[in-house]
């Protein structure tokens, strides 16, 4: 018997106005919250349910930084992505960006080695923060969103419960889902789509061994379409517990095995949150997919590669990154795009790329113009054939 409990309708206190607010700290909100501030939006943001910045990739440890290049010689993505991908080496690195995208070269040394690196975790964390502490962007960590105001077709305000208890709306004029799995989205009633092939229990952790930092990658992200049997939504709260649960197993079972724990072998850093790559997004206005590799597209916000294979790129619609709601767009995983190409948009430079531009668009307004002449002021190129010209 299903039994229900009816709660007291409850006042929520209004915090503030702010001309932004993203929801989600990861590299999406990041890259969100840094450019609509540079954008020109005054108040900005930044909502987080934890209480370190980087999302999956770093609290999650999926601490790889995709490639920003076609594996060709030629870079596709790049702003704040690129910003994003020098600022995770900059005070050292335990992969670091090839040097052949660090000095001159010839496209065809380019060709031989991606454009990508490997980053610690937690200086990423502490980095990302004060860059956007840099930027006056008001960071709110712990609030995990629970509601949204609606008028019409816009978002009026979000409503968050703390981990005390107590409940609070922030009101804006645009608002950035960079959650992870749609739920600004959601609670505005937005149409969205739930992943249904499944996740693949991952279970990455740090080990020191003789002084160096090794990354064990216990389960690894499912082919294109693949459909997990077994797999999990990463969508209730009860599976998400048993998936930690079972990560902390793996660990434990791997890291004491024989041969792994020893007197020069140190447990470093445990995953802080499940590692979920597809679980719910958006039903955009347009959906990515892997046969778009080229495509020309004429509201196009950015550029992204196949970090899986040498040679596609993607042009990404502004219409991916909206869902019917004027004044909300969506960054990271969550954009829309088919279940194939959905393994290529959850990637850090995707990620990045999407963030960038609904950081603009919840500042600007929908105008692909205005977004794309905004893209332009900061020199940014973002389509396909002025890539391809510049490669040739």
């Amino acid at each position: 018997m299903n039994k229900t409990v009816i709660l007291p309708e409850r006042k929520v206190p209004v915090k503030g106005y702010w001309d932004v607010i993203v929801c989600g700290g990861g590299v999406a909100g990041i890259a969100a919250a840094l450019s609509a501030k540079r954008a020109g939006a005054g108040r900005v943001l930044l909502l987080e349910r934890e209480f370190a910045l980087g999302g999956l990739a770093a609290l999650g440890l999926v601490t790889i930084f995709l490639p920003l290049c076609d594996g060709r010689g030629t870079q596709v993505s790049f702003g704040i992505a690129q910003e994003l991908m020098r600022l995770s080496v900059s005070r050292g690195a335990e992969d670091p960006i090839p040097e052949c995208w660090t000095k001159e070269s010839t496209r065809t040394e380019r060709a031989a080695h991606r454009l990508a690196c490997r980053f610690n975790a937690p200086v990423f964390s502490c980095l990302a923060e004060e860059l956007l502490r840099d930027s006056s962007v008001d960071i709110l960590y712990g609030a995990q969103v629970c509601g949204a105001a609606v008028s019409s077709d816009r978002v009026n305000a979000l409503v968050y419960a703390g981990r005390a208890g107590d409940m609070a709306a922030c009101e804006a004029g645009g608002f950035v889902d960079a959650s992870g799995d749609a739920a600004v989205f959601r609670f505005a009633g937005a149409e969205t789509v739930e992943y249904a092939l499944g996740n693949r229990q991952a279970s990455w952790y740090y080990s020191n061994e003789g002084g160096r930092s090794v990354l064990h990658t216990l389960g690894l992200a499912p082919a294109p379409g693949e459909r997990m049997e077994g797999g999990f939504t990463g969508l209730e709260t009860q599976e998400l517990s048993t998936v930690m649960l079972k990560t902390h197993r793996q660990i434990a079972d791997h890291y004491f095995s024989d041969g792994n724990y020893n007197d020069g072998h140190a447990l470093t850093m445990l995953p802080s949150i499940p590692q979920v790559r597809m679980s719910r997004r958006i039903s955009g206005l347009a959906t990515m997919r892997l046969s778009d590799d080229g495509k020309a597209c004429p509201d196009s916000v950015g550029m992204i590669s196949n970090w899986r294979e040498a040679g596609p790129v993607y042009e990404m619609p502004l219409g991916a990154l909206r869902g019917g709601l004027t004044n909300l767009f969506a960054a990271g995983r969550i954009i829309s795009s088919d279940d194939a190409m959905w393994d290529i948009t959850r990637a850090i430079p995707c990620c990045a790329v999407s963030g960038e531009a609904a950081g603009i668009a919840a500042y600007v307004g929908p105008s692909s113009d205005r977004i794309q002449n905004e893209f332009e002021r900061r020199g940014v190129t973002y389509h396909a054939e002025q890539l391809r010209l510049a490669g040739q």
